[in-house]
């Protein structure tokens, strides 16, 4: 992942892998991350946290001043992974299906491995109460890529004519959503990649062309 510019240690240029020194920020921001993919915003505290990593709340309160700055960071934290994974996404092909199916199998990666990405989205879903000043909307956010991603493949000819983008992207991100909060539930994120793979898979073979690239078997 590409080095952040928070300076936070652990922050996306190792997704998921901090150093196991407990005075660092970057336990400090994994330990809270254990917390908000679990637990509401509201109930997790700096007090909490800093008899987890068994440092002075004056310490942990150098590295995040408040509740908010620690969100704030974990949410630029999942912000980042995301933005890495389109940009590798649009190295890698100039195919926009191959491209989503990167992206999804990716983010399905980050979901079942990283943490602090779990909790970066659970904190979005959240957002709108205790980080109003972000005006976050995830469920635009990914609607406005997969929308891009569709459109070019259409326009190459590697969608049917009759396809209808707005209702197929609606429903790519419905189902992508809907999957992510019944993985929550169940706390089955190492389920994440297999099962954002194979909905994305389903849904592109009723709408793709034949000439299209081969998609993975689901």
């Amino acid at each position: 992942m590409s080095n952040h510019s928070d300076g936070y240690p652990g922050a996306p240029g190792s997704a998921g892998s901090f150093g196991h020194d407990a005075s660092s920020s970057g336990a400090t921001l994994q330990a809270a991350a254990e917390m908000l993919a679990a637990e509401p915003y509201i109930t997790v505290t700096l007090e909490r946290i800093a008899a987890i990593v068994h440092v002075p709340i004056e310490n942990l309160e150098k590295w995040f001043p408040t509740m908010h700055e620690l969100g704030a960071a974990v949410l630029d934290y999942e912000r980042e992974c995301m933005r890495r994974t389109q940009r590798e996404a649009a190295r890698r092909t100039g195919d926009p299906i191959e491209r989503l199916l990167y992206v999804f199998r990716s983010i399905g990666d980050d979901l079942a491995n990283d943490v602090v990405v779990r909790a970066g989205v659970r904190l979005a879903d959240e957002s709108r109460q205790h980080f109003p000043e972000r005006r976050l909307d995830p469920f635009a956010v990914w609607r406005d890529f997969v929308f891009r991603q569709l459109d070019e493949a259409k326009n190459k000819g590697l969608l049917h004519d009759r396809v209808n983008l707005d209702e197929t992207v609606w429903l790519i991100v419905a189902a992508g959503m809907g999957t992510k909060d019944l993985l929550a539930s169940r706390n089955a994120w190492t389920e994440a990649p297999a099962r954002l793979e194979a909905m994305l898979n389903t849904i592109l073979r009723l709408v793709r062309r034949e000439t299209s690239v081969e998609l993975r078997d689901a």
